[in-house]
């Protein structure tokens, strides 16, 4: 479930400026994404964040 949290957050995150800056403002921390995440309403954790990240190279 988390990883299709993530993969919802990330298309919203896409599509929303104010979002975008969030994320970008947390650089390569991956915790602080998943916060950022979090306060949208999507749950998934650094860890999924990591196994995306990796697996999309």
């Amino acid at each position: 479930m988390s990883m299709k949290q993530l993969q919802t957050f990330l298309s919203k995150a896409q599509s929303n400026d104010s979002i975008r800056r969030e994320v970008a403002e947390c650089g390569k921390d991956n915790t602080c994404v998943a916060k950022v995440g979090q306060r949208h309403g999507h749950k998934f954790s650094p860890a999924n964040l990591t196994r995306w990240q990796r697996d999309h190279q």
